[in-house]
């Protein structure tokens, strides 16, 4: 019995070892493991980013005309978060949207103006 809840614990101790670690490794990445993680990980919040389009970095990857972008997002607080995720086209040049993300991971994206970001995001978004 004493052999098996140190086996037990052993487990569960490499199983918390190893996901702080993959926690630690996809946080501000973008890769797709940062992005499964991140979609999956019941501990990451859904939260606003705040981005600029700049279609110099979008790129039509697949020829479908699907953009790839990769972007600095902020994120309430002015906090800065590198995003990557694809537009349903060419997005408009010096739009602002406010990307909904949990984690690496994208849910979704819309269209905002300066009355609904805050300020501070508003203002290192105009100097990119």
């Amino acid at each position: 019995m004493r052999k098996l809840l140190k086996s037990l614990f052993l487990t569960i101790s490499i199983i918390g070892l190893v996901y702080v670690g993959a926690c630690v490794y996809t946080k501000d990445r973008t890769d797709d493991f940062a992005q499964l993680m991140g979609q999956f990980n019941f501990l990451v919040k859904e939260e606003p980013r705040f981005v600029k389009i700049n279609n110099a970095k979008g790129k039509d990857e697949d020829g479908y005309g699907n953009y790839n972008y990769t972007l600095t997002s902020y994120d309430k607080d002015g906090n800065e978060h590198p995003i990557k995720f694809t537009g349903m086209g060419k997005l408009k040049q010096g739009h602002f949207l406010e990307v909904t993300a949990k984690g690496a991971y994208v849910i979704t994206y819309k269209e905002v103006f300066k009355n609904d970001m805050p300020t501070n995001v508003y203002n290192k978004l105009q100097t990119e």
